[in-house]
């Protein structure tokens, strides 16, 4: 729970540093207040709200894939996830940032067992890929290529 505190407050901190550019008056700290309310509520419901929901969601479907590796109810999981994670991460847009968003939407499915393994095994190859590219827009490219194949870099 310290973790999970500290990313929190980390989480409010970065958006605070980013609302103190240029004048300050209470509508510059309103959107944090709302983003800070609407976590509150996110977290209320992460626990209260979201697990008897998909409980209901996945007792409506029927399952028809019962003995594949991605079964009905963990496409059906997923997409929900996917649809949270949307939603939460433009809601927390317009308060402030939408990391907020992000860790919200993860977090309301904690609760779920096989959440994370569903997760991780539908976005695994989309998140190899990003990394890839990631890496070469970010760190390759700011090497100096004249700099590395020179003779004072072999020598």
């Amino acid at each position: 729970t310290a973790a999970f505190v500290d990313d929190v407050l980390s989480l409010i901190l970065f958006s605070i540093l980013f609302a103190l550019r240029g004048s300050l008056t209470f509508l510059t700290f309103l959107p944090l207040i709302c983003g800070c309310i609407f976590m509150a509520l996110a977290v209320v419901a992460a626990v209260k709200v979201w697990p008897p929901l998909i409980e209901w969601l996945l007792s409506k479907i029927p399952e028809t894939k019962a003995n594949a590796n991605v079964t009905r109810h963990h496409e059906v999981l997923w997409l929900l996830m996917f649809i949270v994670l949307l939603a939460y991460a433009f809601i927390t847009h317009l308060c402030g940032t939408h990391l907020w968003g992000c860790f919200i939407a993860g977090m309301s499915f904690a609760m779920r067992h096989e959440a994370h393994h569903v997760w991780a095994r539908q976005v695994k190859h989309i998140t190899c890929w990003l990394i890839r590219i990631f890496f070469a827009a970010t760190l390759a490219w700011a090497i100096p290529i004249d700099k590395l194949f020179s003779f004072d870099a072999f020598w």
